[in-house]
């Protein structure tokens, strides 16, 4: 499958830089395919080790780091090679949260092309010793290209630039599209089952896998108390987001349950990648958390059809397609008489307020009402919905098939 971070790794081959390449991201999101497929194209050979499988190597990396040696003297000591031929392969290091030892290793410079695979970077650990890219379930874009669609793509985009609508014809092909996408996600493996039985039936299985796997890393890399409480969390979020209010309320878990004896569980399900979380604006105790791939919250729903659980899969759409494209800062809005607004984007000081739409009817009130609180009355916003692209003075309609368009 065309992963559109195939271009960070090419940037960072050809910047030269002596860093390597973290590439971030929870199970099931193709991050060692990509890493391979990667490897098979711009090197003549590539080295590969998974700490999380191999206990063996885990040991040998551990012992040789702690005994002072580098990462480029244990990889040629562990391969059984010349020192001096690694620099003309790559090595790839898999799920090296399992090996510790190596993080700190790997914070300094090396001489290795290396990418370096992990569900998360330890938070004492700098950024800036790695070329960092995080790999997020496959987006609407790339579903289209994964699907033999990929024409679909330079359509959209033009046609987002210039805010004119596209043929209707073409307009209830890409609908039709999405709403496929909406129940497959983006998990490679339910695309590929999509794919090869060119049906929905079987997705959900393959989402249920999944999620066991996304589990077992947050069961693997923290106690069990701590991992147990997180999975109490992702057992109730479904629950949470059928809600009309979607402000995750801890006694769902049960009666008297706290953020605060919750919170360091839920930072962990953040930095796993398991759970994506949007603030209220200025009131950060107060929080939505959204699964990772949409997808899986409608499997999490199947057999529930609603307009709350249609409103909760667009949200959770909208959220992971944003976070993707590097909206880091985003937010939430009510209003002390529940006025809501779903999606704040901030960027450069400037905020752009967006209205979901799960019908064609109704009025932007909430918009209304957000923008005379905060002295906006006449800014543009965005909708998102299912009509075709259009613009008037002060509001932008985009066709859900096309917020991957906003970067």
């Amino acid at each position: 499958m065309k992963r559109n971070a195939v271009t960070n790794l090419i940037e960072w081959k050809e910047s030269g830089t002596k860093v390597p390449f973290l590439l971030l991201g929870t199970k099931g999101t193709g991050k060692t395919y990509l890493a391979m497929e990667f490897a098979v194209s711009y090197f003549p050979q590539y080295l590969y080790v998974n700490f999380e499988l191999n206990a063996e190597a885990k040991s040998f990396f551990e012992n040789g780091i702690e005994g002072g040696a580098t990462v480029s003297e244990v990889i040629a000591a562990y391969f059984q090679l010349d020192e001096r031929y690694l620099a003309e392969l790559i090595v790839i290091l898999d799920e090296v949260s399992f090996c510790p030892a190596l993080w700190t290793a790997l914070a300094e410079p090396v001489t290795v092309p290396m990418i370096v695979i992990s569900g998360i970077l330890p938070e004492e650990i700098d950024k800036n010793c790695f070329f960092v890219c995080r790999l997020y379930p496959l987006g609407f874009d790339e579903f289209l290209s994964a699907v033999g669609s990929d024409w679909y793509i330079d359509i959209i985009q033009g046609h987002f630039q210039n805010a004119k609508p596209v043929p209707d014809i073409v307009h209830q092909e890409l609908l039709a599209l999405f709403e496929e996408y909406l129940i497959v996600g983006g998990m490679p493996a339910a695309v590929n089952e999509y794919i090869s039985s060119k049906s929905v039936y079987n997705v959900a299985e393959v989402h249920h896998t999944v999620m066991c796997r996304m589990k077992s890393v947050l069961e693997g890399l923290y106690d069990e108390k701590e991992a147990g409480k997180g999975l109490q969390v992702l057992q109730v979020l479904p629950e949470q987001l059928k809600k009309e209010n979607k402000k995750f309320r801890f006694n769902l878990i049960r009666k008297g349950v706290t953020y605060a004896l919750y919170k360091d569980s839920m930072d962990a399900l953040v930095r796993c990648g398991l759970v994506l979380r949007l603030n209220e604006q200025k009131r950060e105790s107060h929080f939505k958390l959204y699964l990772p791939d949409v997808g899986m919250l409608s499997s999490a729903f199947y057999g529930t059809d609603s307009e709350e659980t249609k409103k909760a899969v667009l949200e959770n759409y909208v959220m992971q397609t944003l976070v993707a494209n590097g909206k880091t800062s985003l937010c939430f809005w009510e209003s002390e008489a529940q006025a809501k607004v779903d999606f704040i984007l901030e960027d450069n000081g400037r905020e752009t307020a967006v209205e979901l739409r799960v019908s064609t009817n109704g009025k932007a009130k909430s918009i209304a009402s957000y923008q005379a609180f905060n002295n906006k009355t006449g800014e543009e916003y965005y909708r998102f919905g299912f009509e075709n692209f259009y613009s008037t003075s002060v509001m932008r309609q985009i066709p859900y098939y096309a917020v991957f368009c906003i970067k």
